[in-house]
């Protein structure tokens, strides 16, 4: 006969509660204990996160490599003037060679424009240093001694005296008499100091010997910058890893962008300032002021001086508007105007046009910024104030942007979208480049 086994009923435990050992009849071994068990809440037991060892090691490398690069950077910043004034040559040079390179190899390119820019620095040389030394020698004999400053200043107090009334009249005179007194007693002291910090930089640089060096190897180092500058975006597409290079290329259109736009529209801004200023004499000299001897060394100041940031304009003013009062109170104010046209001209039209909003920093920011830099770097801090924080700028507007989760496509877009437009071309060109 067929035996029928009993079938176990299986006995379900409550969620998240273990079950209970049975006897062989299947009834639970301790009942109140699993009713009060499945009367308690229970709570889940949440885990820690695994430390991500592997990615704090590698940011860690990263930062220590940037850190040891700057650490080297900052140690050998004299010796490294040269290549910062090759690296300005590179983008003055390179749009130059791309265009030469479609008809010919890219290293007889470059050697042209080698060949036209040295014949170019050469003819201006001809052209220009002689007219030039011989302005600068009238200049100097021609501008107002401080006697002479003084006493065109006690004439215009004496004009002023038959019109001011006489309560206003002796606070006006002595608060002129002060800073007379104080001009006079420590423009010596300006002088010898300015002059004596001039030449105690330029000793130091020319005593380097790594420094002249630096100067020799420059045209080879600026060839081979320019020759190999295709196959250095494929090295470097190969040392970055795939995840990074849509982040470094960005970062490279940055500052490829501000310091390419800076150094370029300031070179495009001295032309045109220096002539204007020379249009704008040869037109005073044609209403009968005679400022024809000194056209030219007054729109080289004036053009040259541009390259300084907020001051430069006002300093290249300054000797026109005092050989214009040496000459007549009218020709130093018709100068005076001229060279305010001028700064009108550039800050309305030229600016805007030229720059854009790539290096849009205010003027306050970019006063501090130049001292700081200045106090650090020297001149070539001064002169590269204004890109420096604008790049820093966008860097951490990109770098806020990562951070809040955009993508690095949308991150530039939006860091570009503040500024003048720019192509993009981070990571259209590490796509069209091979890895």
């Amino acid at each position: 006969m067929k035996t029928v086994e009993p079938q176990e009923e299986a006995i379900e435990a409550p969620s998240g509660i273990d079950e209970q050992p049975h006897d062989g009849d299947g009834s639970a071994t301790d009942q109140g204990t699993t009713e009060s068990l499945s009367a308690t809440p229970v709570v889940p037991v949440i885990a820690w996160p695994a430390v991500p060892w592997r990615l704090i090691a590698r940011w860690s490398l990263v930062a220590l490599a940037v850190y040891s690069i700057g650490w080297m950077l900052w140690t050998t910043r004299p010796v490294l003037i040269p290549f910062i004034i090759g690296l300005v040559l590179a983008y003055l040079m390179a749009p130059a060679v791309d265009f030469f390179d479609r008809w010919m190899p890219r290293w007889l390119s470059i050697l042209v424009v080698y060949i036209l820019g040295f014949l170019g620095i050469a003819a201006t040389f001809a052209l220009i240093i002689p007219p030039l030394i011989e302005q600068v020698e009238r200049l100097i004999h021609q501008l107002p001694s401080f006697r002479e400053v003084q006493t065109f200043i006690d004439s215009i107090i004496r004009q002023y005296r038959d019109q001011v009334p006489p309560s206003l009249q002796q606070p006006i005179e002595d608060s002129l008499a002060n800073l007379l007194r104080s001009l006079q007693n420590n423009i010596d002291t300006y002088l010898q100091r300015g002059g004596a910090f001039l030449l105690n930089q330029l000793i130091q640089l020319l005593n380097t010997v790594t420094f002249i060096l630096g100067f020799i190897s420059l045209p080879i180092w600026l060839f081979y910058v320019l020759y190999d500058k295709h196959r250095g975006r494929v090295f470097f597409n190969q040392l970055v890893h795939p995840r990074a290079r849509s982040d470094f290329w960005n970062v490279w259109d940055i500052v490829n962008r501000v310091l390419g736009g800076y150094i370029r529209g300031q070179i495009i801004l001295c032309v045109s300032v220096g002539l204007a200023v020379g249009i704008g004499l040869v037109g005073l000299e044609m209403l009968g002021f005679p400022l024809g001897d000194y056209i030219l060394v007054l729109s080289l100041i004036a053009g040259v001086t541009e390259f300084i940031p907020v001051l430069g304009p006002t300093i290249g003013a300054i000797p026109g508007v005092i050989l214009g009062f040496g000459i007549s109170p009218t020709a130093g104010i018709a100068v005076l105007l001229l060279y305010i046209a001028v700064q009108q001209l550039e800050n309305s039209l030229l600016v805007p046009r030229i720059i854009g909003e790539s290096v849009g920093v205010h003027p306050a920011v970019l006063t501090v910024a130049m001292i700081v830099m200045g106090t650090l770097f020297g001149l070539f801090g001064i002169l590269l104030a204004a890109p420096a924080v604008a790049t820093v700028r966008d860097l951490f507007k990109y770098t806020y942007l990562r951070l809040e989760g955009c993508t690095p496509e949308e991150s530039i877009r939006r860091v570009a979208a503040d500024h003048a437009p720019i192509i993009h071309q981070g990571a259209a060109k590490q796509e069209s480049q091979p890895s």
